[in-house]
C-alpha cells in the first residue's frame, strides 16, 4: 500500500486521539479565555441539592456520587476515570469557545454563561444514559444543567458478551462511552439536536453513528459507544460554532524558500496585531518543517500600517526537529520549507516581514511576504471582503497566480494545510467542503488587492427554522412537559431503548459566511534573487511560494444587540429594505457617519 502524506496524517491523528493520554487540544487553545464554562461535576458524595429536571421517570436529583467501584473497580481509580472522561470532553469541545473544567463539589454559578453536567455512577434502570434540560436552539439560555447516569452503560452492556464485559471492561472504553455522552448532553443545552447527527445531504461525510449526537435509534450500539472516538458531525459542529463561537480565529501556513547560499536554522516573522495579546493555538508540526514549538513574543511597540496602529510581535521558529528536507532544525540553502501557526484572538494579524538566521547572524536574503487581513464588511452593499497585501511594494509587484477559495464546515487541521493535501480535521476525519472555486488568476499586486468571500444576504450553510410540529405536547421543553411525562418515541434522546422527544424552537444557524473560509494563494516574485542548489549559484527570476490561510466565520451583529442580524430581520425586529443582509438602522447610521467599510 502506498502511504501518502494525507494517509500518514490521518493515521497519526486517529491514533493520537485514541491514545490513553492527555487531551490532544493544544495548550494555547486550552489556556485562552473562553465565552462559556462547561463544568463536569463528579460528586464524591450524593448531592441532594442538585436540580431536578428529570422527565423520564428517572430523577436527576439527588446526584449520586461518582465512584469507579460502582462500575468496575478493576479498571483503575476514580480519579483516573474522571480525568480520562475530562480528556474526551475537552477534545470534543476543543475548537469552540468553551472552557471544560472538572469539579468534585458543586461548581460556582457566578459567570454569565455556564453549564453543569452532573455525572453519577448510578444507573437509570430504563436504558437512559443522559438527559439535558432542553435543546436550547441558539443557546438562548445562558445557564443550564444536564445529568449523566454512568452505570446505565453497565446495566445495558455489562452482561455476558457485552461491550463492557470481561476483557472489554477497560478504563478507556468506560471513559469513551461516558465522555461522549457528557459531550452529547452538553451539546443539547448548546443547541444541538439528535437529527443534526445525520450526514450532510448529497455529501460523502462519514456515517451517522460516528457522530456525537447519534442515539440508539440511529443504530448506535454498545460497542460503538465504548469503542469509537466519536466526533461532532458537520451540522453539529456548524451549529455549535455559531452558538458558542470559535476558539481558533485564524490559521496561516507558508511555503518558503531559503534564498541564501547559507543554511538557516531560525526563522523570525514580525507580526502586526490589532489585539494587545497573541496566543498560539495550533502550529504546523508536519514533515515539511525543520522546526517545532514556535514562540510568540510581544515587543511592546506599535507600528502604523495602512493608516492603522498595530501592536508588534515576533513569531520565532528555531526549535529543531526531524524533517524531510535536510538536517534537524536546518533549512538548507535554496531549499523549500513549510511553517504555520494559529492564534486564538479575534482581529487582524498581518505578517509584516520575515528574517532568516544562521546562529545569531541575520542572513541577507529573505522571502517576500504576501499577507491577509481579517476581512471587513461594507455595510452599504453587504459585501464581506478580505484584503491581501504585498508587504514590500518598493521591491516591485508580486504576481497572484491563483487564489482558491474553499468553504469548509469545520477547521482544517493545520498539518493538512499544505499543497495537494486532503482536507482533514484535527481528529483525522476527512472534510468535504461546501464548495471550492478559483476566484482570482494572474493578478499583479503592487500594494494590495481585495476579494469578496461572501455577501451578508446569502443563505447560510445551516439555516433550520423550527415550527409547531417540532415541539409536540409532552416533549422535553414543551409547555406541557412539566405536567405530563414526555412521550416515548423511536427517534429522539440518548437511550438504548424507548426514547424521549425534545422540543425544538427558534432558528438554528451556522456562522457567516461559513464556519471557516480557506484561502490558498499561489504567489510569484517575478524578479527574485535566490540560490539554485542544482547550479550552485545565485539566479534571478520567478520564485513561487504559497500562503494558506483560514479565516473563522462570525455571527453578524452590527446593531450590537447580541442577536444574529439575520434573526432580527427575519423576526421583524429590524428591516432590510434593500435585501443586502444589513439592518436598515445600521446602514442608515453607517451612511450618515460616512465611516466606510467596517470591521466585523
Amino acid at each position: 500500500m502506498k502511504l501518502t502524506y494525507t494517509s500518514i496524517l490521518v493515521c497519526a491523528l486517529l491514533l493520537g486521539a485514541r491514545a490513553y493520554a492527555a487531551p490532544t487540544c493544544p495548550t494555547g487553545a486550552l489556556a485562552t479565555a473562553k465565552g462559556q464554562r462547561l463544568f463536569l461535576y463528579f460528586p464524591t458524595a450524593d448531592d441532594a441539592t442538585y436540580p431536578e429536571h428529570g422527565t423520564a421517570g428517572v430523577n436527576t436529583s439527588p446526584l449520586r456520587a461518582f465512584d469507579v467501584a460502582n462500575l468496575d473497580s478493576g479498571i483503575g481509580t476514580t480519579a483516573q476515570l474522571r480525568d480520562r472522561i475530562f480528556d474526551f470532553v475537552t477534545d470534543d469541545y476543543c475548537e469552540f469557545s468553551v472552557k471544560v473544567e472538572t469539579f468534585t463539589n458543586m461548581p460556582p454559578q457566578t459567570d454569565p454563561r455556564w453549564q453543569i453536567v452532573g455525572i453519577g455512577s448510578d444507573g437509570s434502570g430504563i436504558g437512559l444514559f443522559g438527559e439535558a434540560q432542553a435543546v436550547d436552539t441558539g443557546d438562548a439560555d445562558p445557564q443550564d444543567f444536564a445529568r449523566v447516569w454512568s452505570n446505565a452503560f453497565g446495566e445495558e452492556f455489562g452482561g455476558a458478551g457485552g461491550a463492557l464485559n470481561g476483557a472489554n471492561s477497560t478504563l478507556e472504553r468506560w471513559a469513551t462511552a461516558i465522555g461522549h455522552t457528557v459531550a452529547h448532553e452538553a451539546a443539547h443545552n448548546y443547541g444541538a439536536a439528535h437529527g443534526h447527527s445525520a450526514p450532510r445531504p448529497a455529501s460523502s461525510e462519514d456515517e451517522q453513528n460516528n457522530h456525537i449526537m447519534a442515539t440508539g435509534s440511529t443504530g448506535l450500539t454498545g460497542e460503538m459507544r465504548a469503542g469509537r472516538n466519536r466526533h461532532f458531525s458537520d451540522r453539529e459542529y456548524e451549529i455549535l460554532a455559531h452558538n458558542l463561537g470559535l476558539n481558533i480565529k485564524t490559521l496561516t501556513n507558508w511555503d518558503f524558500v531559503n534564498p541564501n547560499d547559507t543554511d538557516a536554522n531560525k526563522l523570525r516573522l514580525r507580526l502586526l496585531a490589532s489585539t494587545a495579546t497573541l496566543t498560539l493555538g495550533w502550529f504546523y508540526n508536519g514533515s515539511l518543517s525543520p522546526w517545532t514549538n514556535p514562540t510568540v513574543t510581544s515587543l511592546g511597540t506599535t507600528r502604523v500600517f495602512q493608516g492603522t496602529t498595530f501592536n508588534e510581535f515576533d513569531l520565532e521558529f528555531s526549535v529543531a526537529k526531524a524533517w524531510s528536507g535536510g538536517a534537524n532544525g536546518v533549512a538548507p540553502a535554496g531549499v523549500k520549507f513549510h511553517v504555520g501557526a494559529s492564534f486564538t484572538e479575534s482581529g487582524t494579524i498581518i505578517v509584516f516581514d520575515a528574517k532568516l538566521f544562521n546562529g545569531a547572524t541575520q542572513l541577507p536574503l529573505f522571502p517576500r511576504l504576501f499577507s491577509f487581513d481579517a476581512g471587513t464588511a461594507d455595510l452599504g452593499t453587504g459585501d464581506f471582503t478580505v484584503r491581501m497585501f504585498n508587504m514590500a511594494p518598493d521591491r516591485g509587484p508580486l504576481l497572484l497566480r491563483r487564489l482558491e477559495l474553499v468553504r469548509v464546515p469545520r477547521m482544517v487541521h493545520i498539518d493538512a494545510m499544505v499543497s495537494e493535501a486532503r482536507l482533514v480535521g484535527h481528529n483525522g476525519v476527512p472534510i468535504q467542503p461546501h464548495g471550492r472555486r478559483v476566484v482570482m488568476r494572474e493578478r499583479r499586486v503592487q500594494a494590495s488587492t481585495t476579494v469578496s468571500i461572501g455577501r451578508l444576504a446569502e443563505k447560510r450553510s445551516v439555516d433550520i427554522v423550527y415550527g409547531e410540529r417540532d415541539c409536540p405536547p409532552k416533549s422535553i421543553g414543551s409547555r406541557r412537559a412539566s405536567h405530563d411525562a414526555p412521550q416515548r418515541d423511536t427517534s429522539f434522546a440518548d437511550t438504548n431503548r424507548g426514547e424521549l422527544k425534545y422540543c425544538h424552537r427558534g432558528n438554528a444557524l451556522s456562522l457567516f459566511p461559513v464556519t471557516y473560509t480557506y484561502l490558498i494563494a499561489t504567489v510569484v516574485d517575478p524578479r527574485a534573487k535566490y540560490w539554485d542548489p542544482a547550479r550552485r549559484q545565485f539566479v534571478s527570476g520567478p520564485l513561487e511560494q504559497k500562503v494558506l490561510h483560514q479565516i473563522g466565520g462570525f455571527m453578524p451583529d452590527f446593531n450590537k444587540n447580541g442577536v444574529d442580524d439575520l434573526i432580527d430581520i427575519r423576526r421583524g425586529r429590524s428591516k432590510d429594505s434593500n435585501k443586502n443582509g444589513v439592518p436598515d438602522e445600521v446602514e442608515r447610521r453607517w451612511r450618515h457617519d460616512r465611516s466606510g467599510p467596517q470591521s466585523r
